[in-house]
């Protein structure tokens, strides 16, 4: 090997240390596990959120004893959530569970509330008539006053109980839908007038 190819051999190791050196040097990348966390970044105690309409009327609150909001998903898990649903109807719909899950609205997607755990949704009103849904989940959409269930289903009023395998609800037009599963079908009990 001639010295002109040692020298041009040492220039090109010279070069690729130097190289190595100054990438391992620089800052470095983010770690991927930075981008994957979802640590929460803030949490509300015993607190009510209130949505307004356009004309300024409360249209529906949201509270729990604990909101926990997570950036990546940008979800808020909810412990103990209670909504009130003020839709036209003098008489709002009161809904509560053990758990939740609030997704806010954005450019490609409405509010949702997942409830979860011994859901009740309640609407009580002065003349003593009332309707009680019972379920173990329930999805609410609160903007449009609209809630559905792919669960279980029971629906008490005055006149008796409605049960079925999965519910769909317009509060604010009153009109239920209900479908019946494999193993769970629509049925209604009806109360005699003299036992009420």
């Amino acid at each position: 090997m001639t010295s002109r190819a040692i020298i041009l051999s040492c220039i090109i190791i010279a070069i690729a240390l130097v190289t190595n050196w100054f990438l391992d040097d620089s800052s470095p990348l983010p770690d991927t596990d930075d981008l994957t966390r979802n640590d929460a970044d803030l949490y509300m105690l015993d607190a009510t959120i209130k949505q307004f309409s356009d004309d300024g009327k409360l249209h529906h609150e949201l509270s729990a004893q604990r909101f926990t909001h997570f950036p990546l998903t940008d979800w808020t898990t909810l412990v103990s959530p209670n909504i009130v649903l003020f839709s036209d109807d003098a008489i709002p719909w009161a809904i509560t569970a053990e758990q939740g899950r609030m997704i806010t609205n954005s450019s490609f997607r409405e509010e949702v509330v997942e409830l979860w755990g011994n859901v009740l949704a309640v609407k009580q009103n002065p003349d003593g008539s009332f309707v009680n849904i019972q379920t173990q989940e329930l999805t609410v959409y609160p903007e449009r006053d609209y809630a559905e269930t792919d669960k279980k289903v029971y629906i008490d009023d005055n006149s008796g109980r409605t049960t079925a395998a999965a519910m769909q609800a317009s509060f604010v037009e009153g009109k239920f839908s209900f479908s019946s599963g494999a193993l769970d079908r629509v049925r209604t009990l009806f109360i005699p007038a003299h036992r009420r």
